[in-house]
């Protein structure tokens, strides 16, 4: 297969022979030939940017992990750019296009960036503010839903990668009537990150946007008993 990249970190070449039935098969649609072509070719493909785009059985482990059939079960996940969000084809589409969305929040709508997939990588691949909804760069809400285990270390932990000016003794009372507030108005590009790694630790943030749409939320949700709406 030639693509003509013109930035890559690094490519891995496919160890195995696939074929086009395990793909349909798998992810239950059919796929334009060009992205079965890439799977049999290649592993993975890593660009400067941060995105990596992943070979067949890598995006199989991928969709699992992130639950992608239950949360989103239109699309299948191919990638990510580095930074939390998930790089993804719409299925049985009958092209390429490329969406996105932000890993912890697959039930929500999801973006397009109106470019053919192999257009975009042969392009200097990337995900930028400039690519994100408005609504979602700044304003948002950070609510806790459940208790973590570790009670002590999260406090510690959020008050000091979100930059808290509540003390610990508010943040440990609240803990005991969640879900509540924990944040506001903080900007999304400068804390998706921080959050998403919180979040793999202690499982328990979900974070909203202006018009109250789920943006993030814990890898997977703790059953507990929720009050109706949040404030």
């Amino acid at each position: 297969m030639r693509l003509n990249f013109k930035s890559t970190f690094q490519i891995t070449r496919a160890e195995r022979i696939i074929d086009a039935n395990e793909i349909h098969t798998y992810f239950q649609t059919n796929f334009p030939a060009k992205i079965i072509e890439f799977w049999q070719y290649f592993e993975e493909v890593a660009f400067e940017s941060g995105v990596i785009i992943y070979g067949f059985d890598v995006a199989k482990e991928r969709n699992v992990l992130y639950e992608v059939s239950a949360y989103a079960p239109d699309y299948i996940l191919i990638g990510d750019d580095g930074g939390g969000q998930g790089i993804f084809l719409k299925k049985n589409s009958g092209d390429l296009d490329v969406y996105y969305q932000d890993l912890g929040a697959l039930s929500s709508s999801f973006y397009s960036l109106d470019i053919d997939l192999f257009s975009w990588l042969e392009n200097n691949p990337t995900i930028g503010e400039e690519d994100c909804d408005p609504d979602e760069l700044d304003g948002i809400k950070v609510y806790v839903l459940s208790r973590p285990n570790s009670t002590n270390t999260f406090i510690v932990a959020v008050r000091k990668y979100l930059h808290l000016n509540c003390s610990i003794n508010d943040i440990r009372e609240k803990l005991e009537d969640v879900p509540f507030l924990l944040a506001k108005d903080i900007p999304l590009m400068r804390y998706r990150e921080t959050i998403n790694e919180l979040n793999q630790k202690y499982n328990c943030l979900e974070v909203r946007n202006a018009k109250n749409e789920v943006l993030i939320r814990p890898v997977k949700r703790r059953r507990v008993n929720c009050k109706s709406g949040y404030v």
